[in-house]
């Protein structure tokens, strides 16, 4: 006796469910292998299905800035094929920001001067302006969020968002850096809040953890903490004895703050005991030899530690032969770009589920 149309289904919704989703390719191919199979992973349930079953969204893609007759940013995917392209912009100079809740910040410029902020969604292609507050910064930088409260964050296409502005100025005798919030929702900047500080900010991704984003300051020798509940600024000095350029915040093993560097070729990592004021200190974590790791051409070959991928335990490294990935819970590595000139890497993340494909991945 066969088995019902329903059962034979489910079981097959059962294995598509399980195709991994950093190779968002799988997907369509399978949409296109027969017409059951079609219509299942045409169900509008199917992809809500798919990303609670996977709960982090993968790694498609990662930005970096370039120059190339004008500053732009440059978008590397880590999937083949891929369904980005560069952005349509109405600017000619534009730099990658960060990426976060599946939203990409554009800064556009003139000279140095930023005339606006753009929300991209590489994967629908949505561009949404959003006016810079009015600075007298030299050094500046901002991060971008989902703005849904109670959001799991696995299907943030459309909806509301932040972005955050930070700005160091020279104010009489000391820097002051400030901090203003902007809404989707009212389309207005909140109030600025400050802080007096001999330390400017740099533009670097940020890193969003326990109600709270951390910038660099000052080549990653101390960070700032903007907290988004009680609206507040402190300060936070990073570990130190780290080789130029210094480290960088990243994502720590318990998910918290933590801190990565290099010194005499080998990553450090740290995890920060945060307290509402700041931070009480910095436990050292595990030590890796990242030349017993890398494919290295000499002793003295260059490695940076320039990008995280949010939430999760991957970094980016730049040697003298390639951009990097390491898993550093398992210490796999994955080239994902050739050498060049890397301030900082911008991963991006999200789920790419046919109902969003539009004909953009085939089946090659």
């Amino acid at each position: 006796m066969a088995a019902p149309v329903e059962l034979i289904d489910d079981a097959i919704a059962e294995i598509l469910l399980r195709l991994p989703p950093d190779d968002p390719a799988c997907l369509v191919r399978a949409s296109l292998v027969c017409k059951p199979w079609r219509r299942i992973l045409s169900d509008p349930a199917f992809p809500r299905r798919y990303r609670e079953f996977h709960r982090s969204p993968p790694l498609l893609a990662f930005l970096h800035n370039i120059y190339d007759d004008g500053s732009i940013a440059r978008i590397v995917p880590t999937t083949s094929p891929s369904p980005f392209s560069q952005p349509a912009l109405d600017c000619r100079n534009w730099w990658i920001v960060e990426c976060r809740h599946g939203r990409a910040l554009l800064n556009s410029f003139d000279r140095l001067a930023p005339t606006g902020l753009i929300v991209w969604d590489p994967i629908t292609g949505e561009q949404q302006h959003v006016p810079v507050p009015e600075y007298l910064d030299l050094y500046y930088t901002a991060a971008v969020l989902c703005g849904s409260e109670g959001c799991h964050h696995l299907d943030c296409h459309g909806g509301p968002f932040l972005v955050v502005f930070v700005g160091t100025h020279h104010e009489e005798d000391t820097d002051v850096t400030w901090a203003s919030i902007y809404s989707s929702e009212t389309s207005t900047w909140s109030p600025s809040i400050s802080i007096q500080l001999d330390s400017y900010i740099e533009e670097r991704p940020s890193l969003l953890t326990g109600g709270a984003l951390y910038f660099s300051l000052e080549q990653g020798k101390r960070i700032l903490k903007l907290d988004l509940v009680r609206h507040g600024l402190c300060v936070i000095d990073a570990p130190d004895v780290y080789e130029q350029p210094e480290g960088i915040v990243v994502t720590a093993e318990d998910g918290g703050l933590g801190f990565a560097g290099v010194k005499d070729g080998s990553l450090y990592l740290w995890s920060g005991q945060v307290s509402p004021d700041g931070i009480a200190g910095w436990v050292q974590g595990r030590v890796i030899k990242l030349k017993t790791l890398l494919p290295i051409l000499g002793p003295l070959a260059s490695l940076h530690v320039i990008g995280f991928v949010e939430g999760t335990d991957i970094i980016f490294m730049s040697t003298d032969i390639g951009v990097f990935t390491i898993m550093l819970k398992s210490e796999q590595v994955r080239k994902v770009g050739e050498r060049g000139s890397y301030y900082a890497i911008v991963p991006y993340m999200s789920f790419y589920t046919p109902d969003l494909a539009k004909g953009r991945l085939t089946s090659t």
